[in-house]
């Protein structure tokens, strides 16, 4: 007789981030493997596939057809969420903190250690090399805790232990170069940041960050001068120089260009992409909640 994995009863929880899919699906770790659990229904299901050890870190695309998961021995799953299949597998070569997919699934931020990479998601397609890294970041000086991505898939904002908040332009733009604008002011280490949107508009107005010591700031978006802006970009840049932005700012040091291709939005962005790239942020609010005491 054949018999075939149905469900898994009685296992325990033993770490790793909790995923609400498409408002009714309830995706947590159990182990190494994935239970997903029914809020309508009050159902319960195991996928079949496992991992070699606990899973750690899991991330779901935004249409809930794709699951990745990443587990203690750095092997990471791609699985056809709704097939109960493994697509694809990886290995990374450090510790993931962290993984959230693009809102239009076409890529994957990954944590691991102090860079942040953006990969390629392979999708349904069939290829030899189903990963591709488009990007590396190594702008943090200790290790990455929190990603978010902005509505439009542009910016990143990237969290870290070196108590800073850093916001990262996704795209590569030849003929400028920019650094990170870093959110200071935090006392502990970041363990979440979140984009602020107009409900009408879409576009991010706000930021949010929230540390280990309870602290949410919460950070806006001042009024820009254009007339000063104008004025900064007439004066001549001088010889032997790096070239630079319409604030003045060098791009990072620490990206890394891996290989690329061209419909990933390298050349020249407009100014719906890179509009945050001139804005100006300050601290507009800190909060802070109690936490309740373990007995």
């Amino acid at each position: 007789m054949n018999y075939r994995f149905q469900n898994l009863l009685g296992a325990p929880y033993r770490g790793g981030n909790v995923l609400i899919s498409e408002d009714t699906l309830l995706i947590s770790p159990v182990g190494n493997r994935i239970s997903v659990t029914d809020l309508v229904k009050s159902q319960t299901a195991t996928l079949p596939v496992q991992s070699s050890s606990n899973i750690c870190r899991i991330a779901v695309s935004p249409d809930g057809a794709f699951l990745f998961t990443v587990d203690e021995k750095n092997r990471c799953l791609f699985i056809n969420l709704r097939r109960r299949v493994v697509l694809h597998r990886m290995f990374f070569k450090k510790p993931v903190s962290v993984v959230k997919f693009s809102p239009d699934g076409a890529f994957i931020a990954v944590g691991t250690g102090k860079l942040v990479q953006i990969w390629r998601s392979p999708g349904f397609k069939k290829e030899f090399f189903p990963f591709e890294l488009v990007r590396t970041f190594a702008d943090c000086n200790d290790k990455v805790t929190a990603l978010d991505w902005s509505p439009d898939g542009n910016y990143l904002l990237a969290g870290s232990k070196d108590l800073t908040v850093r916001l990262l332009f996704v795209k590569k733009i030849s003929g400028i170069k920019y650094k990170p604008h870093l959110f200071l002011g935090h006392r502990d280490s970041i363990v979440g940041s979140f984009f602020g949107t107009n409900k009408k508009t879409n576009k991010v107005v706000k930021a949010y960050t929230i540390t280990r010591d309870c602290y949410i700031f919460s950070w806006g978006i001042t009024e820009n001068n254009l007339d000063e802006m104008e004025v900064d970009n007439s004066e001549p840049a001088s010889p032997g120089t790096p070239s630079r932005d319409s604030e003045g700012i060098v791009e990072s040091g620490g990206d890394v260009s891996v290989k690329k291709r061209k419909n990933f939005g390298d050349g020249k962005a407009d100014d719906e992409a890179e509009y945050l790239l001139r804005e100006k942020w300050e601290l507009v609010r800190k909060d802070f909640f109690l936490r309740l005491r373990q007995r």
